[in-house]
């Protein structure tokens, strides 16, 4: 093209564009953020959601940070999307209110023993089988109060007449038995246990079949006297300490197990777990049914003879 027929195209441009051009500026770059957010305004264009749909994403979103935090997402049941999203949102922010308090304390270090049973039923119960560990028997029939020591005993209420103690040695023991069976070891609330005694942090409960000691007093221990009772309904917790009246009754190491001497008789104790009770299916006795007639407990209680 030569400078003539240039100047003539030129001629022919509108003036408008001429002064666009001499005012011409690059646009600024937009942030990375912005692009997405465009690219998202043109998604809910082109899916729009209604408001429920956006709860249940934001509802989530929210569950799954709890979770994250260790608070388990059945714990949650109990509280709103509102209050959850809530919840979320403030505790992520470093914030805290009643609310986040108190579901902060479902995490399982924050929270407290509960000191009471929870109630259950029979059907619940039935569903036990003997390869359970203790989180499946808890994730069954909801946390509950421990009455173990050294180990977990989890004591619940069955149909509200009945209590039953769940034991496990460890945090990887089984179960060991069916729900049918230990629905066989049920007490009635209302009715007393086995005359049982705690020493050296270890329970013991009284035998049957009582032995014949005349024979046997040289081996004795002695490790003490019972310093004080409980209800003959509970089970004793606090070394030197029965459910029976016994108090100042002298007791002795009898090989594992334990020997009372109440007003110049000798009852034998056996560990209360002994060590086929440990949690594992390997011959695992389920617990013994401690509901006694009034005439069997006067059989077996020293302070009743």
């Amino acid at each position: 093209m030569n400078a003539k027929k240039f100047s003539d195209a030129m001629s022919e441009l509108d003036t408008k564009y001429v002064d666009e051009a001499l005012n011409y500026k690059k646009k600024a770059k937009k942030p990375i953020w912005v692009k997405w957010g465009a690219i998202a305004a043109c998604l809910c264009l082109m899916i729009p959601l209604t408001a429920f749909a956006v709860d249940i994403i934001q509802y989530n979103a929210a569950v799954d940070y709890l979770n994250s935090l260790g608070i388990a997402v059945e714990d949650l049941s109990d509280y709103s999307h509102k209050e959850i999203k809530e919840a979320a949102k403030t505790i992520d922010a470093g914030e805290s209110n009643p609310l986040t308090e108190e579901i902060l304390s479902l995490i399982p270090e924050n929270k407290k023993p509960l000191d009471t049973p929870t109630q259950v039923t029979s059907e619940q119960i039935k569903e036990l089988t003997p390869t359970m560990t203790r989180e499946d028997v808890l994730s069954l029939l909801g946390d509950t109060q421990d009455v173990g020591s050294g180990i977990y005993i989890y004591l619940y209420e069955v149909d509200q007449q009945y209590l039953l103690r769940i034991p496990f040695a460890s945090d990887e023991a089984q179960l060991g038995v069916a729900g049918e069976d230990l629905l066989k070891a049920l007490v009635p609330i209302s009715g007393d246990i086995a005359p049982m005694v705690y020493v050296n942090d270890t329970l013991y409960q009284i035998v049957d079949s009582q032995p014949n000691f005349a024979d046997e007093k040289s081996s004795f221990n002695l490790l003490g006297k019972i310093e004080n009772t409980v209800s003959s309904s509970e089970e004793p917790k606090e070394n030197f300490q029965a459910n029976d009246d016994i108090v100042g009754a002298a007791v002795y190491q009898y090989g594992d197990n334990i020997v009372v001497e109440f007003e110049g008789k000798y009852w034998l104790y056996e560990h209360y777990h002994n060590t086929d009770f440990d949690g594992n299916s390997d011959g695992y006795d389920p617990l013994p049914n401690n509901q006694t007639s009034g005439e069997e407990v006067s059989e077996q209680d020293p302070a009743a003879n």
